[in-house]
């Protein structure tokens, strides 16, 4: 796959695959759950999605997510 359906819920189920990786690299706005913070947060370290990602775990405030939300014409 080169781009993930847009518009619906995707279980990828399988991890390593690239899914996630791809959903963070695309010009879609996607919402990705994840079932632990620590995955979350290797995400959002990586030097590539700094600028465009926003994780959302225990801590971050209402105002952050709106305030990133306005700032990326979400």
């Amino acid at each position: 796959m080169d781009e993930l359906p847009v518009n619906c819920i995707f279980n990828k189920e399988v991890t390593g695959c690239g899914g996630t990786e791809l959903a963070l690299s695309n010009s879609k706005s996607t919402i990705i759950a994840m079932p632990f913070v620590h995955v979350v947060i290797n995400k959002i370290e990586k030097e590539e999605h700094r600028e465009n990602v926003l994780g959302v775990y225990g801590g971050i405030t209402d105002e952050e997510i709106e305030k990133y939300i306005r700032t990326n014409g979400v």
